[in-house]
């Protein structure tokens, strides 16, 4: 998988930013389109500018995705083609930090489609609501933005367009910095083994009896090791399971996929690697069904469930 983020992945509640949002006609980016685009300028805590746009895109916008937006083939009749539109989208975003809830998936798409045309890499440092939640909020059952946003107290209207989340994740991002100032800042993620003893894969049940046998996850065993940035280890354990997949707490034969959060800890102690990682490289070596990926491959499993 290619690095699609060129920016750095911040940790802060910014008082000068621009925040995303898109709607797309599915989750990937090298299949899918962008149908909207949405924007809000932050600057000095104060919104001062917006974008919006619909896009016309190649071919038809699939029925659920309608269903989900209510953005329908006749609203995008007329609308810009996102050769016509992305140019100014990109002027307007500039060299501001971006803001977005699960902003890595708006940048993917930016990123992707900003390349195919010529434009240039998406190189802007980003702050993503999600992993602020992560922080803020440790205890919030799913970090959707609808949960956020109802943990806040911050009303939602316009839920599945752009501009209307934008709203949502700027609001959601106020009340983050009120919370943060209250608690005195941003607190520290749990250490690595503070985090990892309360995610047991014996305890995670699917929430779901409905699955798709086409997900790469369905069927297949899923590990976790080192820290991950957009989930605890119980809720990417609980992804999985949703998805029809199984969990492991150590790599055994069974294991099908590592999954390699931050490494970091085990720098100075291991060599960098964990020692999930270096079972996994040994069974791998004896022809085991054992691949070792990234979390953002893991997030694209997801989106493809």
């Amino acid at each position: 998988m290619k690095d699609r983020i060129k920016g750095r992945n911040l940790i802060e509640i910014p008082d000068n930013c621009v925040i995303i949002d898109l709607e797309t006609t599915g989750y990937s980016p090298e299949y899918d389109q962008i149908i909207e685009l949405g924007a809000i300028r932050i600057e000095n805590r104060v919104e001062t500018g917006r974008f919006n746009s619909l896009i016309r895109p190649r071919g038809k916008i699939p029925a659920v995705i309608s269903a989900k937006t209510g953005i329908t083939n006749d609203m995008v009749a007329d609308a810009p083609t996102i050769e016509d539109i992305l140019p100014a989208y990109i002027e307007f975003i500039g060299s501001s930090i971006i803001v977005g809830h699960n902003v890595s998936f708006d940048i993917n798409f930016l990123y992707d489609n900003a390349e195919r045309l010529g434009l240039g890499p998406i190189s802007n440092d980003h702050v993503n609501t999600m992993r602020l939640a992560s922080r803020l909020l440790p205890d919030l059952k799913n970090r959707r933005l609808d949960s956020l946003a109802s943990a806040l107290e911050v009303p939602t209207n316009n839920r599945h367009r752009a501009l209307g989340d934008c709203q949502t994740t700027a609001d959601c991002l106020a009340a983050l910095r009120e919370l943060a100032d209250r608690l005195g800042g941003i607190p520290e993620p749990p250490k690595p083994w503070e985090r990892y003893e309360k995610a047991d894969a014996r305890d995670i049940v699917p929430e779901t009896t409905e699955f798709n046998p086409d997900s790469p996850i369905y069927g297949r065993t899923f590990v976790f090791t080192g820290e991950l940035k957009s989930f605890t280890r119980a809720e990417a354990m609980q992804k999985v399971v949703n998805a029809g997949g199984n969990v492991g707490n150590g790599v055994t034969r069974a294991t099908n996929y590592l999954v390699v959060g931050n490494t970091d800890y085990y720098a100075s102690i291991n060599g960098g690697k964990t020692g999930k990682m270096k079972k996994a490289e040994d069974l791998a070596l004896k022809g085991q069904d054992i691949a070792i990926i990234t979390e953002d491959t893991f997030i694209d499993f997801l989106a493809e469930n």
